[in-house]
Parts: C-alpha cells; structure tokens; sequence
C-alpha cells in the first residue's frame, strides 16, 4: 500500500488538483491524503469531492504540511507528491508492487511543455543534481519509506529548499532510486514570470540557500508576484 500526500493551499487556479485526483481515483491498494494549510477558494470542495483524505491546518510551510501527512499515513511507503504534477500511473503500480525493495527514491522530472531550457531544466534535474548529487525536488514526487522519514526526523521547517534538505538527510542512510518513470511537472512559473528570467531566477535562489541566507526571504522573493505555495499576503495581516 502507499499514501500519496499532497500539500494543498488554493489549488484551484492551476487545475492540477483536479487532474491528479481524478486520474488516481481508480488506483488500487493507494490512500490519498491532502493536507491544506487554509485555502480560500474551492480547495477544498474538489478534495471532499474526490473522496480522498483532507486534513485541515492552519500550517503555513509546505514542509509543514506534508509532515502532518506523513504523521497521518498508514502506508509503509509515502509518496511525498508535488501540487502541480502528475505521475505516470504506470510509475505508482511499480512503485506499489516493488516497495519492499526500494528505501527511498524519486520519478524522473519532465515539464509539461516543450522548449529546450525546459528539456535541459529536466535533465539536469534528473541525471546531475539528482542520480549524482541525490538531490531531488518536490516535482519529482519523492518517495520513502515512513520509518526512514521519521528517522531522518521529516521535512525541516522552512519555507523553501525543504526538500533539498530532506534529500541530503536520507542520502546519507542509503542511496536513492530514480524511478523511469515521469513526473510531469506543471511549467506555470516560467510561463508566468518568462522563461529566461525564472531560470535565472532558479539559480539565484540556489546561490542564497547556499550562502545560508533567510528560507523566509527567499521564499517570499521566490513567491512574488504568483504565491503558489505560501500566501504571505494573507498570512501576515
């Protein structure tokens, strides 16, 4: 059995709630746990429509919620799964029948359009950051046993690189799978913000974490102007 946890917050403007949920309403041996941190808008009526799991916090940070889901789980397998990605159901019943034998791991990264900064963007992410530094972000649809998550003590609770984080903890304990499987990956940030100038925008969020500089401000940059993970505008009244 896995649990598929999805952080939530004002999902309904990129429609990828509802694509994910109806496309894994027919999975076997699958919870889904959705865990909101207060969305405004018809979030919440799309989980409850679904029939899938909801829990309701006020929990700001993504990292938050999803270690909320991992606490919830019942599954030994929990797939840590972006908001705006879709994995190949293919991927999930693999995933379901060879649990057992993976530790922890990731999909394979794909944009949901075409354009080569974005086929770059990928590979990168897949064979470079990922299969040779072990690093995998959340659009990849991370995945992990439950008890090597709670050994590594989950997410850390920051706003932005927490999956990085989580990453470098649970590579030291074993190393991770990339599964062949895709993840495709919603491309709204670069479509948004321009494709030149998210990518950049990409690799100077990348030197800040590295020089250890505020998850807090970095986030808030990272968000302006589109706030899909955390909605520091309503939070901060």
């Amino acid at each position: 059995m896995l649990s598929i946890i999805i952080p939530t917050l004002n999902e309904e403007k990129t429609g990828y709630l509802q694509r994910i949920l109806k496309a894994y309403q027919h999975l076997k041996n699958c919870e889904i746990i959705c865990v909101d941190g207060g969305s405004t808008d018809n979030t919440i009526d799309i989980i409850n429509a679904a029939g899938v799991c909801l829990i309701r916090t006020d929990i700001a940070s993504r990292a938050g919620r999803l270690n909320a889901g991992i606490v919830q789980a019942n599954a030994d397998t929990i797939v840590l799964h972006h908001p705006r990605s879709i994995i190949d159901i293919a991927g999930l019943n693999a995933l379901n029948k060879h649990a057992d034998q993976m530790s922890w791991g990731a999909f394979t990264h794909k944009f949901n359009i075409r354009h080569p900064l974005l086929q770059f963007t990928s590979w990168y992410s897949n064979y470079i950051r990922g299969d040779k530094r072990g690093v995998y972000y959340l659009d990849h649809c991370l995945f992990a046993k439950k008890q090597l998550l709670l050994d590594v003590g989950m997410l850390p609770l920051i706003d932005i690189f927490e999956d990085t984080e989580l990453c470098l903890r649970l590579k030291l304990k074993c190393k991770a799978k990339r599964l062949p499987f895709i993840s495709e990956t919603s491309a709204i940030r670069f479509q948004v913000n321009g494709l030149y100038r998210q990518a950049l925008t990409n690799q100077y969020m990348k030197w800040l974490y590295y020089f250890n500089r505020s998850d807090t401000a970095m986030n808030q940059r990272y968000e302006k102007g589109i706030q899909l993970n955390t909605q520091y505008d309503e939070r901060q009244k």
